[in-house]
């Protein structure tokens, strides 16, 4: 059996999706036993093949940076996740500690806590950057305005 170069090709990008996807399922919390925590809140960032395979798809992806022991990071993570939970399965968390994840959050310039970055199809690659404590409505106006499709909580 003889494979061309274009053959080849296709298996090579074939390897890359499923590796990137057994990368995504390693990676994937899932929702703990006392029913606290979502399916869709990560602790640790995803691939960025992933985050483009999610952009495709409608959900808005939302990055929160944040310290274990700093007030506005707990205030806003309680926000962030009770935004998560209105609008479930179109939405996807990302929490991050800027102590465990020193590069990925100098990757984004993140100097202080709390940061928020929302992304949805239309700013994938330029995400809107909350910095410092915001309320409940201005993270969920700046969420609803990624969406072609609006979640219910967005009417």
């Amino acid at each position: 059996m003889n494979i061309d170069k274009k053959q080849v090709g296709t298996i090579f990008i074939a390897a890359i999706f499923i590796v990137s996807g057994i990368s995504f399922a390693i990676s994937w919390n899932p929702p703990s036993e006392n029913g606290k925590e979502s399916a869709n809140v990560l602790k640790q960032p995803i691939a960025n093949e992933q985050r483009t395979l999610f952009m495709n798809s409608d959900i808005t992806i939302l990055t929160l940076f944040y310290l274990e022991d700093d007030g506005d990071s707990q205030k806003i993570k309680k926000e962030v996740e009770k935004l998560n939970n209105e609008i479930g399965e179109k939405m996807l968390l990302e929490e991050i500690d800027i102590r465990t994840y020193q590069s990925f959050s100098a990757e984004y310039n993140v100097k202080s806590v709390p940061v928020v970055l929302i992304r949805g199809k239309e700013n994938i690659n330029v995400p809107i950057r909350l910095e410092g404590s915001q309320d409940y409505s201005t993270i969920k106006e700046k969420i609803c305005s990624t969406y072609d499709e609006k979640p219910k909580i967005c009417v």
